[in-house]
């Protein structure tokens, strides 16, 4: 049985340590997650939408220095997730524009789910692509989970994840 970790922006956020959207005691509660998820060969997932919000997020550091050892650390994890050797990190397209199949048609699919289904709830389009990606991945011998500090997002994912950290303390 395989695991699978469609990995949110807040995530990343945190464990990158962008100024302004991490909190120490989270980034380290990732980072553990991360450590055991790898030791474990769970599979991550990097949906490209968000990889563009983490790199929006990134570009708007003030500090040049540290903006740059951010896009590198950015930069590390894309090329890994692109790396046919590298099984653990994959960048996927979202679901709903693969490369083989009708963009139009697929787009217009994601588009009503987002109008009908996803912005009724409070789920951005960023949002919307993970959804669709852990429902992609999904199947009857795999578990997949979404890692995100954002609880609507996290009530979607298709398996509880027994152990979730969603940033909440207790």
């Amino acid at each position: 049985m395989l695991t699978y970790i469609v990995v949110d922006t807040s995530y990343w956020l945190e464990l990158f340590k962008v100024p302004r959207h991490y909190k120490n005691e989270h980034h380290q509660k990732i980072k553990q997650h991360f450590d055991v998820a790898t030791k474990n060969t769970f599979r991550f997932y990097l949906p490209i939408p968000v990889l563009f919000e983490l790199a929006n997020h990134i570009a708007h550091v003030d500090n040049g220095f540290e903006r740059q050892g951010l896009a590198q650390k950015f930069s590390s994890i894309v090329s890994k997730g692109i790396d046919i050797n590298e099984p653990l990190f994959n960048v996927i397209p979202c679901m709903a524009f693969p490369v083989a199949m009708d963009l139009k048609e697929n787009l217009n699919f994601f588009v009503d789910r987002f109008e009908m289904e996803f912005s009724p709830q409070g789920l951005g389009f960023t949002d919307s692509s993970i959804i669709l990606e852990a429902e992609s991945l999904k199947e009857e011998t795999n578990i997949v989970h979404i890692w995100t500090l954002d609880q609507a997002l996290k009530a979607r994912e298709p398996d509880t994840e027994s152990n979730a950290f969603i940033g909440v303390h207790k």
